[in-house]
């Protein structure tokens, strides 16, 4: 089946419509979480170090495990060396064989076994590793939460920006009117000129703080862009509004002790250094091991056999080893007190954080409120001052100050949701519940 020349333009300008509607498509705050996960190197350095922490546990299981090795050789002598029994015996020996010791081009080989049968310092260093492997998995969510929070913030910044510019250029249009109007009124006589220069200042005014906003738009967006690892700028809109942690102070501080997970790594880090200490202890025990070895060469020698095996038993006493196990467990002591204050510290930041955070989120919500009704009062102000105006009741003066206040109280606005969102989301993070990555 053929396609005439004018369907298949058709198709063609069909997907290309498709493609820039795909393309102008605003972003919504869950896919830019997914394309953060994907994209941002910063996650896969994190998977790193969990990857970098099991394989520090499996070479800890390798102190225990047992050992093979296999060696061959192959050696050149100057000459060869064979002793002839026959030629230093006073008493002819019959049948007399000259015995090779040495060949001149010789061939030899090895095989090595060592089983590790007791090795006091390696038993702990295993609990040490699974707690680490542990640990690096919590400091990952952590990280993972905190990067995220960068992108939640980057965007509610970019829709931020969107809506001031939005409130631009409305107050724009506003003024595009009554510089049209003062104009109107000046040809025909009816208001001096200094009204039509007035409201010309105030569209110049605007217009540069509308080119200034529209600056900080494209920055925002491009940095949010950034983090979501995707080329150019991307478009955004306002999501649903974040939930606000509830409870009290005291409420706030037990869930994160129980769900943050940089908490619960500091404590496995106590619990680290403790085995650590526990470990240095170990190591003033002897160790016991078991090997075998198997021998071949071409020469025979001697022996009159070419193999040969030992088995062999060995213990190590470690007697002095010029105070450097003394040096370890007093190093491993103070890491186990840094550790506890550490984590001491780390909870006195939690709960000023959550202290901070939930003052700075009352305050937001309030100036929500605040703002949202000062914008009311504003627009209400500014349709009667626009009524009177036209009547002859208010000066032009009075039409631009009421449409200034409509702005700041728009922008107003603005922010103060601006502020909210945020304030819930780091409270939501401080707590420990915000886990955008998590799925239900």
């Amino acid at each position: 089946m053929t396609r005439s020349p004018r369907t298949i333009l058709c198709l063609s300008l069909l997907v290309l419509l498709a493609a820039r509607a795909a393309a102008a498509a605003p972003l919504s705050l869950e896919r830019a979480y997914e394309l953060a996960l994907k994209n941002n190197p910063t996650l896969r350095v994190l998977g790193e170090r969990v990857t970098q922490a099991e394989a520090a546990r499996l070479r800890a299981w390798a102190a225990l495990k047992p050992t093979a090795s296999f060696q061959a050789s192959f050696t050149h002598y100057d000459q060869a060396i064979v002793f002839d029994l026959g030629q230093y015996s006073p008493v002819p020996i019959p049948n007399a064989t000259p015995i090779e010791i040495q060949k001149q081009n010789q061939l030899a080989f090895a095989a090595v076994a060592n089983l590790p049968l007791f090795r006091g310092p390696a038993y702990p260093r295993i609990g040490m590793a699974r707690k680490g492997v542990e640990t690096a998995r919590l400091r990952e969510v952590r990280s993972r939460q905190d990067f995220l929070l960068r992108v939640a913030q980057a965007y509610y910044l970019a829709v931020s920006r969107g809506e001031a510019v939005a409130a631009l250029e409305h107050k724009l249009a506003v003024d595009r009117k009554h510089l049209a109007s003062a104009r109107a009124q000046v040809e025909v006589g009816q208001a001096a000129r200094v009204n039509e220069l007035r409201a010309d200042l105030v569209l110049t005014q605007d217009t540069q703080a509308l080119t200034s906003q529209k600056i900080a738009l494209a920055a925002a967006r491009r940095q949010l862009a950034i983090l979501c690892g995707v080329a150019g700028s991307v478009e955004v809109a306002r999501p649903p509004e974040p939930a606000s942690p509830g409870g009290t102070e005291r409420s706030l501080l037990a869930d994160a002790r129980r769900v943050r997970t940089d908490l619960r790594a500091s404590e496995l880090s106590i619990a680290l250094a403790a085995q650590a200490r526990e470990a240095t202890w170990w190591g003033f025990l002897p160790s016991l091991d078991l090997s075998w070895m198997y021998r071949w060469t071409e020469a025979a020698g001697f022996a009159t056999q070419r193999g040969s095996w030992n088995l062999m038993l060995t213990l190590n006493v470690p007697i002095y080893d010029g105070g450097l196990r003394y040096a370890e467990l007093r190093e491993a002591r103070s890491r186990e007190v840094e550790a506890r204050e550490q984590h001491a510290a780390l909870g006195l930041e939690v709960e000023t954080e959550i202290v901070r955070l939930r003052a700075e989120l009352e305050a937001a919500e309030a100036s929500v409120v605040s703002a949202r009704k000062a914008l009311g009062l504003a627009q209400r102000t500014g349709r009667d001052m626009q009524a009177s105006y036209e009547v002859g009741a208010a000066t032009q003066l009075d039409v631009l100050d009421a449409a200034q206040r409509e702005l700041d109280a728009a922008l107003a606005v603005t922010s103060s949701l601006f502020q909210r969102d945020l304030a819930r989301l780091a409270l939501q993070h401080a707590r420990g519940s915000f886990d955008p990555a998590r799925r239900p």
